[in-house]
């Protein structure tokens, strides 16, 4: 498991990031220009790429300081441009959040001392390949706020998936949401900042609802004895809890008060190693049903939550990062597998911060 232990300024944390990753941040730049390519036909990759980061641009006046400074760190790190860079972190946010993930908490009455675990999918729809070979630990000590561990790629600086020194985890899951604008922090930009600045999980949960957004997204938040899933669109959002210590969500909104913000899924993009069925509601109700048919038959431990992972009818040829955390532990387990889906290879565990 490749491990970058970043401190400092925000300015020096992206320096060390970009010099350490400089050419895996350009292989990821040639990956989407290859892709562009593919689909482009007539058009040209290069061009589509200028108009991408034309795009993402637009998010720059949206991002504090720090997250600007530690990105203008990256760039000049990697001996790329800061557009590069930008891309990176708002993708999902410009394509509307196509992944496909599950996520499970488990607390009181799942386990046998009422502690929460938290297990959890990322899906992506295109780039699998490089993406489960680049994945990289990213420990942050930042000058100011909680310590961050961070599952990411290469010149990612936001938090998709990650714990904060405090033990709150997060897990960012896509929602197709109707309510979307290029006017506000990008999602895993806005989530890197919450875990940095609070550390409960109503504390991040409060920071995120009062920080204007720009997609869907369903975000589970697990503590050493809590745990929520925030349902959220551009400008609103709503808290779910858990049922008797269960709590799931896949990538459709289930709460009573998000229904009229629901969004279209989208089709299936040109070149995916997944199905039409994938991008589908149907299948997210269908794994949401089968996490909790799956919790309720065992005691969920880190092990078993690994074996939930890895089922067939949970991860799919587009599981590119499977992760099991227990926050009261400061502990997590991170799929190995090669290939998609990587929940279905052996699991490395890792004790943080000591």
């Amino acid at each position: 498991m490749r491990t970058i232990e970043l401190w400092g300024s925000p300015a020096e944390r992206g320096r060390r990031h970009g010099q350490a990753l400089g050419a895996e941040i350009r292989r990821l730049r040639r990956a989407l220009l290859t892709y562009l390519a593919r689909v482009s036909l007539y058009a040209g990759a290069l061009p589509l790429y200028a108009l991408l980061v034309c795009l993402a641009r637009r998010f720059w006046p949206y991002l504090s300081e720090r997250l600007q400074q530690e990105m203008l760190g990256v760039a000049a790190g990697a001996q790329v441009s800061l557009g590069t860079v930008l891309l990176i972190n708002v993708l999902d946010d410009l394509a509307n959040n196509t992944p496909r993930c599950s996520v499970l908490a488990a607390g009181e009455g799942f386990t046998a001392d009422g502690a929460y675990v938290m297990g959890r999918n990322l899906d992506y729809p295109l780039f699998t390949e490089i993406m489960v070979e680049l994945k990289t630990l990213f420990l942050m000590e930042p000058d100011q706020g909680q310590a961050l561990a961070s599952l990411a790629w290469p010149g990612y600086v936001g938090v998709c998936t990650g714990i904060n020194k405090a033990g709150v985890a997060l897990a960012q899951l896509s929602a197709m949401s109707r309510e979307r604008t290029l006017r506000g922090v990008p999602a895993a930009l806005r989530f890197r900042e919450a875990l940095e600045e609070e550390g409960t999980v109503m504390g991040v949960a409060g920071w995120i609802l009062n920080t204007p957004g720009t997609i869907g997204n369903n975000l589970m938040l697990c503590g050493p004895r809590q745990a929520a899933v925030l349902e959220l669109a551009a400008r609103q959002g709503v808290v779910r809890r858990p049922e008797a210590g269960l709590l799931t969500a896949t990538n459709h909104y289930q709460s009573p008060a998000m229904q009229a913000l629901k969004g279209r899924f989208p089709p299936r993009p040109p070149f995916s190693p997944l199905s039409s069925y994938h991008f589908s509601e149907a299948y997210s109700q269908a794994r949401d049903t089968r996490l909790r048919h799956l919790a309720a038959e065992r005691q969920v431990t880190p092990g078993a939550m690994q074996t939930i992972l890895g089922d067939a009818r949970i991860a799919n040829p587009g599981t590119v990062l499977s992760v099991v955390f227990a926050p009261s532990r400061l502990t997590l387990w991170v799929a190995q597998g090669k290939a998609p889906p990587v929940s279905q290879g052996p699991f490395v565990k890792i004790k943080l911060w000591g």
